[in-house]
Order: structure tokens, then sequence, then C-alpha cells
């Protein structure tokens, strides 16, 4: 989490600060919801420069939803030079955890290098084998642990080394607050019953409606109602928001295209009136018809000559004169 959310020193890559700086907002806001529990991981030997709890306080400063967990411990364990040092290290004082932490102590795991899969750089060839790897992993913790101290390991700090213990310490916290919960959300759950039962009668009720002559009358109602309020846009209204129905010159021509003149080029939409009206029906209309009027008279006739006159006559059932059609 160091090199995440907080930079070595010196680190000079640009992205890879503004990458720290969008992980430790993600964080951040993770972190302010009230009812979630944090996950402090540390990866220190010393508890006064825990650098990820420093981080954690800002947003849980007393750490009453904060789980610290201690990673990395087969490393730790050669570190220590004599059994007081790792007797402080596995129960550290309240003062060096700056509060009081959820489960009153940190937990310490160990996690197995190497990968799962099938390839020839992977070390585990599948979950079962990984999960039995940490599984040994832990023993050997344990071991270790008894050894550098001279002396076995109390239950109390045996539930607190590893990774099977973490997991069922937090599947304890979340049943009990599931079932804390309980008495607020069955209110939520019948509301929600008695909504979606409201809704499932109403949908039976139009499924029992649904014949021929029901559906043709409905279809008949929306033909006439269409019309109707068509007609009412055409002959000008301002029932409809323009906001919501109403569309600029701009957004007209991304929806519906554009005219354009004999270059094959769209005119700026500023000379046509009210182009930055947003404008629906009858009214719209007659902005699309001052465009075509626009372009229609920036176009040039082409010269025509007397011959195309002359073979332009000819002789109809109708009339013996010049065919103008």
């Amino acid at each position: 989490m160091r090199g995440l959310i907080a930079p070595a020193p010196g680190r000079k890559n640009r992205a890879l600060q503004a990458q720290a700086r969008a992980v430790e907002s993600l964080v951040r806001a993770k972190m302010q919801h009230k009812e979630f529990i944090i996950l402090c991981l540390e990866d220190c030997s010393d508890w006064i420069n825990a650098t990820t709890r420093r981080v954690v306080m800002q947003i849980d400063p007393e750490l009453s939803r904060t789980v610290i967990v201690s990673t990395k411990l087969d490393t730790r364990i050669p570190q220590f030079a004599r059994p007081s040092d790792v007797e402080v290290f596995l129960s550290p004082p309240a003062s060096a955890l700056d509060g009081c932490i959820l489960g009153d102590s940190p937990f310490f795991t160990s996690v197995p290098s190497g990968r799962v899969g099938s390839g020839t750089h992977c070390l585990y060839s599948s979950n079962d084998d990984f999960k039995q790897a940490v599984s040994f992993r832990e023993i050997e913790d344990v071991a270790s642990l008894e050894e550098k101290l001279g002396r076995p390991l109390s239950k109390q700090e045996r539930s607190r080394i590893g990774v099977s213990k973490l997991r069922l310490f937090l599947e304890e916290i979340l049943q009990k607050r599931y079932i804390s919960n309980v008495p607020l959300i069955i209110p939520l759950l019948e509301k929600e019953y008695r909504s979606v039962t409201r809704k499932l009668s109403d949908v039976n009720q139009e499924l029992s409606t649904l014949d021929e002559a029901k559906l043709k009358e409905k279809g008949r109602a929306f033909h006439d109602m269409f019309l109707t309020k068509l007609s009412l846009l055409l002959k000008g209204t301002v029932v409809a928001p323009p906001d919501k129905f109403g569309e600029t010159l701009p957004d007209e021509r991304i929806n519906g295209g554009a005219f354009v003149g004999a270059d094959g080029v769209q005119f700026p939409h500023k000379l046509i009136p009210n182009a930055g009206m947003r404008l629906y029906g009858g009214a719209q209309y007659h902005r699309a018809m001052a465009e075509f009027r626009f372009v229609v008279g920036g176009i040039k006739c082409p010269p025509i000559t007397r011959e195309e006159i002359v073979n332009a006559c000819g002789v109809e059932d109708i009339h013996d004169g010049t065919n103008y059609s």
C-alpha cells in the first residue's frame, strides 16, 4: 500500500504518481461509508512507524471499525532477536495502535508466493493446492513463533495467527451485524413486497384484458390521440417544455441531417432565424422551410440553350405545345 498511496521519496514518474492519487481517492471514498469495515494491511515490524494506519485514521480516527492485519509474518519472525521483541509485536500496547481497534488486537498473516495455473511459471496447479499451502504456512508460522518465544502460544494468540483466523473473525462480525440489522431490514423488505405485489396485480389485470377487440380499440385510441397531439403541435402550443422536447438547429442537424450548399458544405446555422431556440412542432417546421429557402435561393440556375427549349417541345393528347414539365 505504501507504493500505491504514498509513493516513495525520490520517485519522479508522474504517471505512477497520478495513479497513486487515483488509488488513494478511491480508497478514501470507500472508507467514508460508516457501515463498512476497514481492513488495514500493514507491512512493518514496528507498530509506531505503521504508515497505512495513518491514512486510515484520517477517516476512522478511533479505529473503531478497523481491523489491522500485519502481513508477511513469515519474513518478520527472523527479524526479531529477542523473545521480548516478539511479545511486543504480537501484543502491542494500546498507545502504539493509537486507538481501540476492532477485535482489540492485530491479526498476523502469511501468504505463500507463487501463482495458480497450468503454466510453467505457476507454482500451484489449482486453488485447492494454494489453500493447502496457506494452511501449511499458518502451521509453520505458529511453530516459528513458539520457537522464538520459547513457549507455546496461548489460545488468544493463536486466534490471531493465520488467514483462516482472520476469515473466521470477519465472518463472525458480518453475521453479528446482519442479525443486529434484521429489525431494520424487515420493514424495508415488507414495503418492497407490497410494492411488487401491487405491480404484479396491475400487470395481471392488464394481461387479462389483452383480447383482439380491446387491443384494436387501444390501437385506435392511441392513433387518434397521436394525430390530435400532432395537429396541436403543428398549430402551435406551449404545453410541452422546450428544454425537453425542443431542438436547436445544431441539435436538429445532428439528429436529422442538414441542408448543404451546391459545394456540399453546410452553411453557418447562425444565418437562419431562431437557430439557437429550442423549437418543436410547427415552429420547427417553419425554421426548416426557412433553411430550405435559404439553400434553394443560393443555387444558381444553369444556362438554358435554344436547342434545349426546342427539344422540350412536343405533341401530347392534352396539348400540342411545348412540354414544360
